[in-house]
C-alpha cells in the first residue's frame, strides 16, 4: 500500500477562497488521511456516501486535507464553510474541483498499477 501512495502524481487545481488562489493538492498525505478515516483508500464507497448523506460535514473536510495554503481560514468545518461563504462558493463549486483532483490523483495510482502487471 505504501507503495502505491508514493505513486500518486500531484495534481494542479485551484479555488479562490478570500481573496487567495489556493491549490487543492490530492496527493499523499490527502490519501494517507482518507485510508486512516475509512480503513482503505479502495473504501471510496463509504466515502462518497458520506458525501451524499453529509456533504455539509464530508466536502469541508476533504477539502481540510487536500488545501495546499489555509492561511486565514482554519482547519475546522465552520471556518472552511464561513470562507466558502465569504467567496461566493457553493458547494457544487467546491466538490467540483475536489473531484477532479481526487480522479487524477486515483487515475494515477490505478494507471501505475496496470502498467506494472
Amino acid at each position: 500500500m505504501a507503495e502505491e501512495i508514493e505513486k500518486v502524481e500531484p495534481s494542479e487545481f485551484y479555488l479562490n477562497i478570500c481573496g487567495k488562489k489556493r491549490q487543492i493538492k490530492f496527493g499523499n498525505l490527502a490519501l494517507a488521511k482518507i485510508e486512516k478515516k475509512y480503513g482503505s483508500i479502495a473504501e471510496v464507497e463509504k466515502l462518497q456516501k458520506d458525501i451524499e448523506d453529509r456533504p455539509m460535514e464530508t466536502m469541508p473536510w476533504l477539502l481540510s486535507i487536500c488545501m495546499k495554503d489555509k492561511e486565514g481560514i482554519g482547519d475546522d468545518a465552520d471556518s472552511i464553510l464561513g470562507a466558502l461563504d465569504d467567496s461566493d462558493l457553493s458547494l457544487t463549486d467546491v466538490m467540483t474541483v475536489i473531484t477532479q483532483a481526487m480522479q487524477k490523483s486515483m487515475s494515477a495510482m490505478i494507471g501505475e498499477e496496470t502498467t506494472k502487471n
